[in-house]
């Protein structure tokens, strides 16, 4: 085998390996995220998550625009100059950051006027504090991706949720309220950046320096663009609640949004992540053979998520939230089919950026924005039903379209992208067959989410072994090299 095949082989392990950290991370994360929010809401009322969510909300857009594209820039720098280019990112990033904490703060009394919410004056300074926090940390996990070393980032976060969660749920039970969940996200930001700090021995020093910060910013300002669309894009839902409906029904849409957002974006955002250095690594020919590769994986693994959470959404709801939140169930069936819709873009938009074409994700946002916001203020005041479905709407109907772009763009024929889809299809229709009726007939909440998360298991397992059993081996295999032989061809 030639130097390059064996150097593409190598990025191709590497990037699997990485993926089996970043997902480690996920559902470790995810689990003990899932367990504390089961505890909180069990503990506080819908409007203190809806406050919350606000803030969170009014932050994103700010976070939009953290680094300017400055880590990610770092991602593709060569290694010659990696130590002096991260000196530039993390003082550059720390000053945006300090910048955007007291922005946050000077903005509070306007975003309380504009949710008519008079505790964001209180709250948003104080999470205001995240961008700062995450600014100490950003450039050391940016040289962590760089090597797709993703086991920094997995310790991280483990470390993050577990802290974050603990002190919330302290403070929930001696009644703190809403402050509850603000002190939890800043010492779960915290814990994050010193458990970064920890693992990468990057060291930076104490000057500002202006060394390649013209063309770290130039790669990155379009990524930054792109950034803010997606920001938009991801939040207009909120900020048409919070300003129209309230509080409190954005705190029932905040739930209905959590569970897809947790096992199915999140999932869909690691594998995206983990893809931009590694596209970043291979040439135009491998890129698209990468591209079919991770959406082919992308769909093996949010579909089985997606019909479960549609299917079994009632009995999730209950179980784990308790019936207070029942205005969250028909929400969060409509935003999981909006998650998978987002999961399999990810892919196309990581190959945009990894080819420097990431002007195509800006236009293409841009113009989904327009559509959105015309939705939306026809629709917002039917409820927090007709707002997931504006959104899940728009999203479903881009994400062929984007599909399309890919194939004029590289010369990837419809009907390749069609058959690598294929498989989880297949599979998802086995079992959708096997979990529909234990949706519809068991109706104690405890029986049908156990029933049916079994079914769900056994039935999209058996299907997937059916058309795709060399996909999940080989899978397996270049993520545990040690444990499963080669899969060949």
């Amino acid at each position: 085998m030639d130097d390059g095949r064996e150097s593409e082989h190598g990025i191709g392990t590497r990037t699997v390996r990485g993926m089996a950290w970043a997902y480690g991370a996920y559902v470790g994360g995810r689990a003990l995220v899932l367990v504390a929010t089961a505890i909180l809401t069990h503990l506080l009322p819908p409007r203190d998550f809806g406050v919350v969510a606000i803030a969170f909300t009014f932050m994103t857009f700010l976070e939009a625009v953290k680094d300017f594209g400055l880590g990610q820039a770092l991602i593709v720098s060569s290694p010659e100059e990696e130590d002096a280019r991260a000196q530039t990112v993390f003082g550059w990033s720390v000053l945006i950051g300090v910048t955007l904490t007291l922005l946050t703060a000077v903005a509070s009394p306007l975003a309380a006027n504009f949710f008519h919410e008079s505790q964001l004056k209180a709250v948003l300074p104080v999470i205001g504090l995240n961008f700062l926090l995450r600014a100490l940390g950003a450039t050391h996990l940016s040289l962590a991706r760089k090597q797709l070393n993703y086991r920094v980032r997995t310790v991280a976060e483990i470390a993050e949720v577990t802290v974050r969660g603990v002190v919330s749920i302290v403070m929930a039970l001696t009644g703190f309220g809403v402050w509850a969940l603000v002190i939890g996200f800043v010492a779960g930001a915290a814990t994050y950046t010193t458990a970064l700090w920890i693992q990468v021995p990057f060291r930076p020093r104490a000057r500002l320096t202006r060394a390649y910060i013209r063309d770290l910013a130039s790669f990155g300002g379009m990524l930054t663009l792109i950034d803010i669309g997606a920001v938009f894009a991801y939040n207009l839902d909120y900020i048409f609640i919070g300003r129209v409906l309230g509080a409190t029904a954005l705190g029932l849409y905040w739930n209905g949004f959590r569970m897809p957002e947790l096992v199915i974006l999140n999932l869909a955002n690691v594998a995206g992540d983990v893809l931009f250095p590694a596209y970043s690594a291979l040439g135009r020919d491998r890129m698209i053979e990468g591209f079919l590769v991770a959406l082919r994986y992308t769909a093996m693994l949010v579909l089985p998520l997606t019909l479960g959470i549609v299917l079994l959404a009632r009995p999730i709801i209950l179980v784990i939230n308790g019936p207070k939140w029942v205005g969250s169930i028909d929400v969060m069936r409509v935003i999981a089919v909006y998650a998978f819709a987002i999961a399999l873009v990810i892919p196309s938009g990581t190959v945009f950026k990894a080819t420097r074409q990431a002007w195509i994700s800006v236009v293409f946002t841009s113009i989904g924005l327009v559509v959105l916001v015309s939705l939306l203020l026809h629709f917002t005041q039917q409820g927090i039903l007709a707002v997931a479905l504006c959104t899940a709407g728009m999203q479903v109907i881009s994400t062929p379209i984007s599909g399309l772009i890919v194939s004029r763009r590289f010369g990837v024929p419809l009907g390749t992208i069609g058959r690598t889809l294929l498989p989880a299809v297949v599979a998802g229709a086995v079992m959708a067959v096997v979990v529909a009726p234990v949706a519809a007939f068991v109706h104690a909440p405890w029986p049908a989410l156990l029933l049916g998360v079994a079914a769900s298991a056994l039935g999209y397992l058996a299907g997937l072994w059916l058309v795709a059993r060399k996909d999940v081996r080989r899978l397996f295999a270049m993520a545990f090299p040690g444990r499963f032989a080669p899969v060949q061809p």
